[in-house]
This record gives C-alpha cells, structure tokens and sequence, in this order.
C-alpha cells in the first residue's frame, strides 16, 4: 500500500545488490520522499491499466475473478519495451509500485518467472494519516484503501514466494530486518548465487531508524472488526513463504466498499458537472448577440474549407 515504507525498503534492496529503475526512469517528487524508486514509465502505464479498468489508484476499482484475461485488455501496448527501457542492466531487479498490490495478476502474465515479492505493510492509521498529510485525503478514504490493497495484495501474492514484513520492524531494527531478508533471498534458486555478493551495511544504513511510536493504533479510533483482523493476519505472515499460501479472510468491509465505490462515483460525477459546465458556456456563447452576429462570416468559413477539402492535392 501507499505510505508504507516501500520507498525506504526499496532503497535498501536496491544497496543490498538488486537493479533499480534507471536514473532517469525515476520518479521525481522530493516533497514526498528524497527518493521514490520508482520508475515513471511503469506508473504511467499501471495508471492507465486501472484507469481501463474504471478506476485509479485513489479510486482503485472492485476487480472480478479473471479480470485480467479480459479481452480490452488487449488494446494496451505491450509493457514490455517500457519494462526493458526502466531496467536496462542485466540481473535480478526490484520494482517498487504500491499499484501491483491491485494489478499483480495481469503482471503475472507479462513478467518472465521465477518472481519473488517482498511485501512491506504499514498500520492502516498511520497509513491514512500520511495521506492525509500528502494529499489533504479524509482519514476514512485513506483507510478503506489501506484495506482493499492489503487485502489484494494477500489474495494476489497466493503461490508466489513471498517475504511479509511490517514497517515497525523494519525501521525499528534495519541490520536484523535486512539481513533476514537477504537470508530468505539466497534461499531462493534464482538468487542463491548471490550470497556471498550482498551488501548488507550498506543496506541496513540506508534506512533511516525512526521513532515508531506513531504505529500503534489507540483505543476508539474508527477502525472496524475486519480492520483489526486483517492487521492481525498480516501480523501472523511475517516472515518467509515459499510460497504464500491462501488466507481465510472474511469479506472486505461493506464501509471500504461504499466509501471507494463513493470515491470513484465521486470523480465521475466530477467530469459530468465539468462537462455540464462547459455545455452551459458553449450554450451561453451560442445565445450571444456576436456569435449571431457573426454568423454569416462563420458560414462563409465553412463554404471555403469545404471547398478546399475537395480540391485535389499535388
């Protein structure tokens, strides 16, 4: 999810010895974070991924089983030149987008195997709070969409090899948080030749120890049963699977599924009253004593295009 540390934890997979996106794929947003690592190009296409699939990150959409073998799907290009420009360097690779948390499943189809994910979660308060902060969002939106991407990410993450670990750990402890990392990757045989080639200071001094204090959530804050249960659950995975299995989650709450069906209809309705908007205006110009008054001369303009389009051209 967004705001949970995957910038931070990026950085530091990417010191310890894997590629990241090239310098000037990068995103650029120092007000946010000093670093993103996060390439441009892909977010711009998992962008208009989600936007095809009538939504947005914000607004993420309630994606049906299989949705990924839908057909318009096939109108998009092929991300697999973009994927090559953002990773030109041979070797493994990490690529950081909260989005895949939403998409993974179309990814599965275009990425080259074996993939490996290593999943950082962040407290929903906290989460919502940061957003808050960046982007003046209510506590509530940024809640329910703490929720539906966590709860994707652990429904799409399900036979992949797979790391859980929380933001509190990793920043509490960066030497021990990475290099258990780097322990479970070199258990993988896609990267058990890197072993001995990891950097592990330099990995754990990337990130910066912070004062976690603010990741615990207090009493009668407004966070539902299945709120609790899902930080439960992810709580519970910490740590290695090979691969991720299932998990027996009840249903996303009916409160997240209102307030993102809310947030979305909300940005339609948005470009409705916009497009009203301007329709009132071109109405309002249609009515004016010069657009009747200039009427013939309009005609006339008419007349001479036409004309010219039937011309024959040399």
């Amino acid at each position: 999810m967004h705001r949970s540390g995957t910038s931070a934890l990026t950085g530091a997979l990417g010191a310890l010895g894997f590629n990241t996106p090239d310098p000037g794929e990068r995103m650029d947003w120092p007000e946010s974070n000093a670093e993103h690592w996060e390439s441009v190009s892909l977010a711009v296409y998992n962008d208009q991924l989600l936007t095809k699939l009538g939504g947005s990150w914000e607004a993420p959409p309630d994606l049906p089983l299989k949705w990924e073998l839908d057909g318009a799907l096939s109108e998009l290009d092929s991300p697999l030149p973009i994927l090559n420009a953002a990773y030109p360097e041979p070797g493994p690779r990490v690529w950081k987008d909260p989005r895949l948390c939403l998409l993974l499943p179309f990814w599965r189809t275009i990425l080259p195997s074996p993939v490996a994910a290593v999943l950082v979660w962040r407290s929903p308060l906290a989460v919502a709070r940061s957003l808050k902060k960046r982007d003046g969002m209510y506590l509530a939106d940024g809640v329910a969409l703490w929720e539906r991407y966590n709860r994707a990410a652990l429904t799409n993450l399900v036979g992949i090899n797979t790391f859980v670990c929380s933001y509190d750990a990793v920043v509490r402890d960066p030497t021990t948080a990475m290099n258990t990392i780097a322990d479970w990757l070199s258990a993988l045989p896609q990267l058990s030749g890197m072993a001995n080639q990891w950097h592990l200071e330099q990995s754990a001094s990337s990130i910066a120890r912070v004062d976690s204090t603010d990741e615990q959530e207090a009493d009668g804050e407004p966070l539902l049963a299945q709120h609790h249960e899902l930080v439960r659950r992810l709580s519970l995975l910490e740590g290695g699977h090979l691969p991720l299995e299932g998990s027996s989650l009840a249903s996303e709450s009916d409160w997240t599924s209102a307030l993102l069906a809310a947030r979305s209809g909300s940005r339609t309705r948005e470009f409705q009253i916009e497009l009203q908007n301007k329709q009132r205006e071109l109405d309002q110009l249609r009515d004016s004593t010069s657009w009747r008054a200039t009427k013939p001369l309009r005609a006339m303009i008419s007349t001479i295009h036409s004309v010219r389009s039937k011309l024959p051209r040399h």
